[in-house]
């Protein structure tokens, strides 16, 4: 009988095959028109775990379904829920795109498309994990794979869904694979994620266009009302100036500062990954500290008047615009939305109407970074990698982990094998293709790890350190 690395090298190709598959699907979960792919999506993920050996099926929600595959070991051994999503983000701008999103496409050492980082590679990379350690008949925990096709709309299907089913979830530990790597061959495991409140700001001055040559400078102007808004959302230091903003925040603690300074975060990195954004943000603070640990409030999107090519003099009746605030712990997002509607009105002339609408709000997840999970995944990932994965925060939000912190148990690690830069939500998606594999062979490793299966001390080659290598990639 092959051991599960084994069967996962031997399958590595039909297992390439069946991420194009899923790829070719065009489960866009924002979008109504693509409401029937993202169910044909899920059909495909339900057979695919039925075929690697888990009792798999599929359940409704108020939205998009859930679908749940289980392997049992026994009443005695550990159980570990994994959560994934199968649902993905418009491709839009289609023309910003080197290959047709929805194909599963290989440049050099990575693949590109939709879903590829985002998330679903991590899906077919977990069910790939499950089948080889069964085949290998390795599979020493009870696995349930929690996989949903909700996740970019905010997972509002989700959280009732399993506080229903809370009693047959019961876990020890639980994983969500939705995130990415400190860098190449660099692990992280990430023990808590930024929450999020999200508005839509709406400035009205009338009910229709006006000519801007007959009513331009006797009449308000909602495009500008919205900028100087707008623009008091921060203060010259890169501080949010929305008073209260930061009445919960809590101080940076002094020891999580120097362990953050020491593993190497590398600002140039970043900023290509950022297109070659030049770095900025709150006065005082690292950019990983700023995106790990403090809050921000981002303009996502701004409307108002004429924006088609040629021109037209018009003033605009109404301006909009989309406001993102990710929250570090302690702070509230409904009080957030509060404080913003009332900065907003503050600064709304008299005799403007504006409406401030509430869209999404997430609260911010912690867990602790040195509990039995993150050590048996440390342990995991160091005998697959050969390095130490870094103890981090992520910048983003998933609406799933405080839910499964407070429903199913406070044992949850952030654990996804994407790099940075992916290009995730953007055109050019990305994944190294060694990472389908190495993130599979690394859940088959934390399987036997939660088991107790192996011996608890970690290769030599575990303890060193390495700084990230420069790789291209398409992205």
């Amino acid at each position: 009988m092959p051991t599960a690395d084994e069967h996962l090298s031997r399958n590595l190709p039909e297992i390439l095959d069946a991420f194009a598959e899923l790829v070719a699907i065009p489960s866009i979960s924002t979008d109504p028109a693509h409401r029937e792919d993202v169910r044909r999506a899920a059909d495909w993920v339900r057979a695919r775990m039925e075929r690697a050996g888990l009792d798999a099926r599929i359940h409704e929600t108020t939205g998009h379904p859930l679908v749940v595959g289980r392997h049992h070991a026994g009443a005695e051994a550990p159980t570990l829920v994994v959560y994934a999503h199968y649902d993905v983000q418009p491709p839009d701008p289609l023309e910003e795109w080197r290959s047709p999103p929805f194909e599963l496409t290989r440049t050099g050492d990575d693949f590109v498309a939709r879903g590829a980082a985002d998330d679903k590679a991590q899906v077919v990379l977990q069910i790939a994990a499950a089948e080889a350690a069964l085949a290998a008949g390795t599979l020493p925990v009870n696995l349930v794979l929690l996989f949903e096709g909700e996740e970019e709309i905010g997972s509002p299907g989700l959280t009732p869904w399993v506080r229903e089913h809370a009693g047959e979830l019961e876990a020890d530990h639980a994983v969500i694979a939705d995130s990415m790597m400190f860098g190449a061959r660099r692990p992280s495991l990430i023990f808590g994620m930024r929450g999020l409140a999200y508005v839509e700001i709406e400035v009205r001055v009338g009910d229709h266009d006006l000519h801007s040559g007959q009513y331009g400078g006797a009449v308000p102007n909602p495009a500008l009302i919205l900028a100087r808004i707008l623009a008091s959302f921060h203060d010259e230091r890169g501080r949010v100036a929305i008073e209260g903003f930061y009445d919960d925040v809590l101080p940076l603690d002094d020891e999580l500062r120097r362990v953050w300074g020491s593993i190497g975060f590398d600002d140039g990195a970043f900023a290509r990954s950022a297109g070659g954004a030049a770095l900025s943000g709150e006065e005082g603070f690292a950019t990983h500290e700023r995106i790990w640990a403090r809050p921000c409030l981002d303009v996502n999107g701004m409307v108002a008047g004429y924006t088609g090519p040629g021109k037209k003099t018009v003033l605009p009746a109404v301006a909009r615009a989309k406001v993102s605030c990710r929250l570090a712990p302690e702070q509230d997002p409904e009080r957030i939305v509060s404080l913003v509607e009332r900065h907003v009105r503050k600064r709304t002339p008299d005799g403007v109407r504006v409406n401030v609408h509430g869209r999404q709000a997430n609260r911010p997840f912690r867990s602790d970074p040195r509990g039995p999970l993150f050590e048996a995944a440390a342990r995991a990932l160091g005998h697959v990698y050969g390095v130490e994965p870094v103890r981090i925060a992520g910048g983003g939000t998933l609406p799933i982990a405080r839910d499964l912190a407070e429903l199913l148990t406070p044992s949850v690690a952030v654990l996804g094998f994407a790099l940075p830069g992916a290009n995730m939500h953007a055109p050019n998606e990305w994944i190294p293709v060694e990472q389908i594999e190495l993130g599979a062979r690394s859940m088959v490793r934390l399987y036997q790890e939660l088991a107790g299966a192996q011996d608890h001390d970690p290769s030599p080659s575990a303890a060193r350190s390495v700084r990230d290598p420069e790789r291209p990639h398409p992205g």
